[in-house]
């Protein structure tokens, strides 16, 4: 008798799960670590834009912290343009890449 036992690991559950049931276990996961955007005062807003103002004037380096769809990012650049019309500040990273800002996203602003 040399018939052996065949296990097919994690392949035998998977006919267990509906798929709608693995469509909210991934949704689960995906949005375990967004975070609540936090909310700014005026006097946190006009400090940002003295900043911006400051590194746009000066080409002094800014560590600038986002938030988009629940997530922050931080990044680091000297400001090189700000645009009212289209409510973007367009920054340079050190790498003299170019990337552009929304104002809605501007969490926090350092001055570095």
């Amino acid at each position: 008798m040399n018939d052996r036992i065949r296990d097919r690991g994690s392949i035998k559950w998977t006919a267990m799960m509906m798929p709608e049931h693995v469509t909210m276990i991934r949704k689960h996961f995906k949005d375990e670590g967004k975070q609540v955007r936090p909310v700014l005062d005026a006097d946190q807003i006009e400090e940002f834009e003295r900043l911006l103002k400051v590194s746009l004037a000066e080409e002094a380096l800014l560590e600038v912290t986002t938030w988009i769809k629940g997530y922050f990012s931080k990044r680091v650049g000297v400001v090189k343009k700000i645009n009212p019309h289209q409510k973007k500040v367009v920054f340079e990273d050190e790498l003299n890449n170019m990337f552009a800002v929304e104002f809605m996203a501007i969490t926090d602003v350092k001055l570095i």
